[in-house]
């Protein structure tokens, strides 16, 4: 069992390092996009707050720092989410011994989330010394934020690839609930920006929650009337267990 246990993590660890040289390879149109992207929304809502006045930061929280820590764990949740192709996708690579979708789907993330992490740590540290924010409150708690965020987009991902399989198009309500996701997931705003009788909706939205327990986390002079890290926790939980169980369940069935 153990041997077999290492011998998956071997395979899980080349095809992790295949997708991270690939993405250098292309740096052009890969590797430099999954780094640019961030770096648009920031500079994006950085210019709406400097020209239209509007997006400030509330009391208690920096500027840039306030973006940052919305934007990261949101772009590696929905990252996860592209997984959703990746079990039905008739890659090359699964024509090696061993390699199965899901340790596809497992490698990919993990290279997505390495270069994520990497990055967010080189903007957070001169940004947060820069505005005088520097040390976190609580350092773990933006550490296990970050990984479920991480958990919780591939583990969607998982879920939504078994209706993605018979129905193709399904790629096209993605995008657009994609869309919504980032609009609302609490990028450029916190709870306390938004009126008392909206807070019910948002404190459903899970990705919402941990951007509001990141905010938390790292200002002092920041405490969230909604962050919940214990609910942060159980969905994770809950939809790592519903991807697991779909990907088991649709492995049986033959490609369409």
């Amino acid at each position: 069992m153990w041997k077999d246990l290492n011998t998956q993590f071997n395979v899980i660890k080349a095809l992790t390092i295949h997708n991270l040289q690939g993405q250098m390879s292309g740096y052009k149109y890969g590797f430099a996009w999954l780094i640019l992207e961030p770096l648009f929304f920031l500079a994006g809502f950085r210019l709406m707050r400097k020209f239209l006045g509007g997006l400030a930061s509330p009391p208690g929280m920096t500027p840039l720092m306030f973006y940052v820590l919305g934007v990261f764990p949101i772009f590696m949740a929905l990252n996860g989410l592209k997984s959703y192709s990746i079990p039905v996708a008739r890659s090359k690579l699964l024509g090696f011994p061993r390699v199965t979708p899901f340790d596809l789907v497992i490698a990919t993330n993990l290279s997505t989330f390495a270069i994520y992490f990497v990055l967010f740590w080189l903007m957070v540290l001169p940004i947060s010394i820069y505005e005088n924010v520097w040390p976190p409150q609580d350092l773990m708690q933006i550490m296990l934020s970050l990984i479920m965020a991480w958990i919780m987009g591939w583990s969607l991902g998982l879920v939504i690839s078994a209706a993605f399989r018979p129905f193709p198009p399904l790629k096209q309500f993605i995008g657009y609930a994609n869309f919504g996701l980032r609009m609302s997931s609490g990028m450029f705003f916190c709870i306390t920006m938004l009126p008392l009788n909206v807070w019910p909706y948002f404190t459903w939205n899970p990705l919402f929650q941990i951007t509001e327990v990141v905010r938390d986390a790292w200002y002092e002079g920041y405490v969230s009337p909604i962050a919940s890290p214990t609910y942060v926790v159980e969905c994770t939980l809950l939809l790592l267990f519903l991807g697991l169980s779909v990907e088991r369940h649709v492995r049986r069935f033959p490609k369409i």
